[in-house]
């Protein structure tokens, strides 16, 4: 949460604001009307982003776009005017104490879908193998075949074609293998590189790295930019 306090500088006539602790002063001397307490109003940011402006005494008086209130919501743009000869408080001056803020919400997304593609390769390349150790299969079935101590003809022919079947497959499987080589480390650089081009400060567009949304949530802001993150 930020609060700042503006009013009059008693002694210079100056806008006087107060924030953090430390007190300075704005403007032309005697540039601000009398009618503007020392300290008329709080304008407080919290980690939403939602500003409000406040009252802080009852015989001060202040306009935000033409009526009197206590305390209202107010958001860049709107008119805030201070005392009865309606001092302006300019947006330009409240500028520095408003924080940049970041929406990482949608970040939830491309990090999931960042881990499932991840997933998936892995998913994909475990099934390949699996298959692939049919060949081992086939090969006992024809050795098993073969030590059975059957010298039919139709025990033979089994066991040539189940030593076939076996070539052929790891066949099959070493050319789709080699094929995969070259396929798989280009598909893993995409989808890094897709990640890598969504998974950013939304304020300042810089990569976040690996680490999971979930730590990145924990964090109150950018380390790159100081943006604040709505969460």
């Amino acid at each position: 949460m930020i609060r700042v306090i503006f009013g009059r500088d008693g002694n210079t006539g100056q806008l006087h604001i107060q924030a953090n602790g430390k007190a300075q002063s704005l403007g032309n001397r005697q540039s601000v009307p009398e009618s503007v307490s020392r300290e008329h109003i709080s304008f407080t940011v919290d980690d939403a982003g939602v500003m409000v402006v406040g009252n802080l005494n009852m015989e001060n008086d202040t306009y935000v776009n033409g009526l009197n209130v206590e305390q209202k919501q107010v958001k860049k743009g709107d008119v805030i005017l201070l005392g009865k000869d309606r001092y302006r408080l300019e947006w330009d001056t409240l500028a520095p104490f408003i924080p940049n803020f970041a929406d990482i919400r949608p970040l939830k997304s491309v990090w999931d879908s960042y881990q499932q593609s991840l997933l998936d390769l892995l998913i994909k390349e475990r099934r390949f193998n699996v298959l692939r150790s049919a060949t081992g299969l086939l090969t006992m079935g024809a050795m098993v075949i073969g030590g059975m101590g059957v010298a039919s003809g139709s025990c033979n022919s089994v066991r040539m074609f189940l030593y076939v079947l076996a070539f052929l497959v790891s066949g099959a499987f070493f050319v789709k293998a080699f094929l995969d080589s070259a396929k798989m480390p280009k598909l893993q650089r995409e989808i890094q590189d897709e990640f890598s081009k969504n998974y950013v400060c939304p304020h300042c567009r810089h990569f976040m790295g690996n680490q999971s949304y979930d730590i990145l949530s924990q964090s109150k802001g950018c380390p790159y930019c100081g943006a604040v993150y709505k969460k």
